[in-house]
């Protein structure tokens, strides 16, 4: 796959407890996944636990502000470029390319949800 694309990382709070959404281009919507704790803080040879969501609309790419719906607030903890190095139902392989969060990392589906490891 190996394709440059945009991703986002946003802080939801107001729905439920405050949390992170990843959100990676990936054709025409956004693959999600859900973090109870920033995955930028993720040392290399960490592993955190995440939760794969629904896709969502590529204007999160750019948007910060009330969520609809009565859901919360998001706000851009961090944003730019990432490659999908591989992607499929089970794992996905990503470079991170923000303006301060850079690294390789690996999303494996496991029986208990998903995991976010840092290479």
């Amino acid at each position: 796959m190996n394709t440059t694309r945009r991703f986002v990382l946003l802080h939801h709070e107001g729905h439920g407890t405050a949390h992170f959404d990843l959100m990676l281009e990936a054709d025409a919507a956004l693959a999600t996944w859900q973090f109870a704790t920033s995955p930028s803080l993720l040392k290399p040879g960490g592993v955190l636990p995440c939760q794969r969501l629904a896709d969502h609309r590529k204007a999160y790419l750019d948007y910060q502000g009330p969520v609809g719906g009565g859901r919360g607030t998001v706000t851009r903890a961090e944003g730019g470029g990432c490659e999908i190095i591989s992607a499929d139902a089970e794992c996905w392989s990503v470079e991170i390319l923000g303006s301060t969060w850079r690294g390789r990392f690996t999303l494996t589906r496991r029986t208990h949800g998903w995991d976010m490891a840092r290479d």
